[in-house]
């Protein structure tokens, strides 16, 4: 289009200077292509590494970004409050990210960013508080949020196991999380990861299989030379 304007506004001047005027229509025609070449490439690039950030932030490894006594200082804190819990037979689902981000469903829930207590645990999931529905999901030692909902597990599993319990093995079938349930009814602690429940008989234990779920492979062999 507008290598046509040029060359008609050259029929109107001089033979002179014709030929100089469709020489720079023509340049002027080839800039604007490569300038249109150049912004579809910028476009692409700005869409592939978009792309590349949310996967390298889905798939990074949180817990990995934790020190040892970090873990350790974590699992004890946490344990510390889950038999509180049980001890009172209060409902509490905590889920601790690893691997697989769970963005899709912090998003759901009621942001938090706190540092892990008991006492903020316990004032969570006591049953008058608004929180009290939902799990607590734990990302890199914090409460990110509060009161999210997972998909619940279409396997079939005890009687004896509520809504919570479905949640923490419909979670860890899709992602690599590891979740904390308390039952309201027996106060019965168990740990979901991997599609499958591992109950607690002694709490005493609690805080060791905690770190032993929050460790890498690397360091537990480390920790049991």
């Amino acid at each position: 289009m507008f290598t046509n304007i040029f060359i008609n506004l050259a029929a109107v001047v001089t033979p002179y200077n014709k030929t100089l005027i469709e020489e720079i229509g023509i340049l002027f025609g080839v800039t604007i292509a490569l300038l249109l070449i150049i912004l579809i490439l910028l476009v692409m690039f700005i869409f592939i590494r978009g792309k590349k950030t949310w996967w390298t932030t889905r798939t990074k490894s949180y817990m990995k970004l934790l020190a040892t006594s970090e873990k350790r200082m974590l699992a004890s804190v946490l344990s510390e409050a889950i038999i509180k819990l049980a001890e009172e037979k209060i409902g509490a689902l905590v889920t601790i990210e690893r691997n697989v981000s769970l963005n899709e469903y912090t998003d759901l829930g009621v942001k938090i960013d706190g540092e892990v207590t008991s006492q903020l645990l316990q004032s969570i999931f006591i049953k008058d508080s608004p929180l009290h529905d939902g799990a607590v999901i734990i990302r890199l030692g914090r409460i990110e949020c509060a009161s999210t909902y997972f998909p619940l597990t279409n396997k079939k599993i005890s009687s004896q196991f509520g809504s919570r319990h479905r949640a923490a093995i419909g979670i860890s079938e899709q992602t690599d999380a590891v979740s904390v349930i308390v039952s309201e009814t027996t106060g019965a602690v168990s740990i979901a990861r991997s599609g499958k429940f591992l109950q607690i008989e002694n709490l005493n234990n609690l805080v060791r299989t905690l770190y032993d779920e929050l460790a890498s492979t690397k360091e537990m062999a480390q920790q049991l030379q």
